[in-house]
């Protein structure tokens, strides 16, 4: 059967069929030459191009020749030996015929689409023009930030909004074209490193797989998202077990399957990621709109999430590692029919009840039952930045239902060791969390808004006084935005740049971990389930 406007099924039932063409009459090498036997995989069919190369050439010199094949630049061909990201043009090719132990070496390359024709977009209050026009006259508009240069050694920014805008006064008008993706991780699993039939849903799992899909249904009778809809699973068990309690909720959904969105190491195989990546991400038609729901694993989402954000392939590859989902978190991401893309929220779980949240699979039988039902985990280590967008002035509602939310994760996920830190202007939010947690506000200087490097330096670092604590940061959007940047990793030229091309959502919150050897996680970007009528009530 068809999806999406009469467009391709989003991915084939079961395995994906790989056809190889093999090239009759093979090459042999001549002196100082090397072969590469160039693999293409696009729509599930691989074709294979001989290239030869001098073997003083370098990884841009056999990148030249497939792009003067494909009739497109060189910097937009990405090239895989081994499973390994050749990432490095001026590397010899030598290297990788020893490597490969011939003279005679099998690569892979992928073409990426030029630089500007997908884009990373931001959900957020106001627009700029350009954005409003690619938006539905019913959606909230969002300014458009540039996919960052391939060369950039940082990962594209990932910010997002808070209220996802609503799409039910008029999904189908002329060219409106939308996809919404929601990518939901996998319930909590038992006998984690065993083998896949093993790995069921833990009672917990069970919980928050119809937690997050009683959320997708509110999110369609709420007008949140397109009507239109489907959904694609993994074909792991917890997978399954997972994307099974949403047909219970969405009569007549469409379901499908694909060995492919199964777990695997986005940087040791990148090419099964960037296939569910170029399979999914599809630009709609004009006046289409439809809804995906993808119940898949952390590492893939994570890939999808980093590639829809604009980073290449050979950084997405390893980007990736930056965040870390919890269980049955839900990612948005909107593709337009423009070819713009949207991400709205990252591993948003603040739908899920503070009593089934979880971020690590178990060892073993789930052994819940006999732990006075209370689920295995155990807080973050190291210091847990709370990053909070200050509420609307005046929205005492908003405030307590912060202060509340941020009471709650104290009493499993993160360090009761609360700091609370504000610019002037958050002030009357930062005393709703401090009023909960008997202490007051560290109010930064005015400066900090324009200046906002120096908190960063202060507090993006391991805890001193205990082996965990937990900062609270509230500010408004453009500060907020700046730390996060700065956690992926962004300089503070190029984080100061980028956060003024976005916009969080008010009274969201983004938690970024920082371990006791400095290294950071980010946990969720942009997560409003806290708030009054951003989720089921109850």
């Amino acid at each position: 059967s068809s999806w999406g406007g009469g467009a391709q099924a989003p991915l084939r039932q079961g395995p994906l069929a790989m056809a190889s063409e093999a090239n009759n009459g093979e090459k042999r090498p001549r002196d100082g030459e090397l072969v590469f036997f160039a693999k293409k995989s696009v729509g599930g069919v691989a074709t294979t191009t001989e290239f030869a190369v001098s073997a003083d050439g370098a990884v841009k010199d056999l990148a030249a020749r497939i792009a003067e094949h494909e009739g497109c630049q060189a910097v937009q061909v990405t090239l895989v030996h081994k499973g390994a990201v050749l990432g490095q043009p001026a590397a010899p090719l030598q290297a990788v015929a020893d490597k490969e132990g011939s003279d005679k070496i099998t690569v892979v390359y992928i073409v990426r689409k030029p630089a500007g024709a997908a884009v990373a977009v931001l959900a957020a209050a106001a627009a700029t023009p350009a954005a409003a026009a690619a938006a539905p006259a019913s959606a909230a508009a969002a300014p458009v930030a540039a996919a960052p240069a391939a060369s950039s050694s940082a990962p594209a920014p990932l910010a997002a909004s808070g209220a996802a805008p609503s799409f039910s006064a008029a999904p189908g008008s002329p060219g409106s074209g939308l996809r919404v993706l929601l990518l939901m991780r996998h319930g909590q699993c038992c006998h984690e490193d065993e083998g896949d039939e093993l790995k069921a849903l833990t009672d917990h799992g069970h919980r928050q797989a119809e937690n997050s899909a009683q959320f997708v249904k509110w999110l369609f009778d709420a007008g949140k998202v397109p009507a239109k809809r489907a959904l694609l699973h993994s074909t792991s068990r917890r997978a399954r077990e997972t994307a099974a309690k949403l047909p219970q909720h969405l009569p007549g959904l469409e379901v499908w399957n694909a060995d492919i969105l199964r777990e695997t190491n986005p940087s040791s195989n990148p090419l099964r990621a960037e296939e569910v990546f170029l399979r999914l991400f599809l630009a709609p038609q004009q006046g289409e709109a439809d809804t995906l729901a993808v119940v898949a694993h952390n590492n893939i989402i994570l890939y999808l999430l980093m590639r829809a954000a604009g980073v290449p392939i050979e950084r997405a590859a390893q980007a990736w590692r930056l965040f870390h989902l919890r269980h049955a978190s839900v990612t948005r991401i909107e593709v337009r029919s423009t070819g713009a893309i949207q991400v709205v929220s990252v591993g948003a779980a603040a739908h899920i009840p503070h009593g089934n949240v979880t971020w690590n699979n178990i060892k073993g039988a789930d052994m819940s039952a006999w732990k006075e039902g209370k689920p295995d985990r155990h807080k973050f280590s190291g210091r847990m930045i709370v990053l909070i967008r200050q509420a609307d002035t005046g929205n005492s509602p908003q405030m307590e239902a912060i202060a509340s939310h941020i009471r709650g994760l104290s009493e499993y996920m993160v360090s009761g060791h609360m700091q609370v830190v504000c610019t002037p202007a958050a002030e009357f939010t930062a005393l709703a969390i401090c009023r909960l947690f008997r202490t007051g506000p560290q109010v930064l200087p005015e400066s900090i808004g324009e200046q906002p490097e120096a908190a960063f330096l202060q507090f993006f670092a391991p805890p001193m006084a205990h082996s965990r604590d937990t900062i609270c940061m509230v500010a408004d959007d453009g500060p907020v935005l700046y730390w996060l940047l700065r956690a992926l990793q962004m300089g503070p030229d190029e984080a100061r740049a980028a956060s003024a091309s976005y916009a969080l959502g008010r009274a969201s919150v983004t938690l970024v971990n920082i371990r006791n050897d400095g290294s950071m996680k980010v946990v969720t970007v942009g997560d409003t389930g806290h708030l009054p009528n951003e989720s089921p009530p109850g």
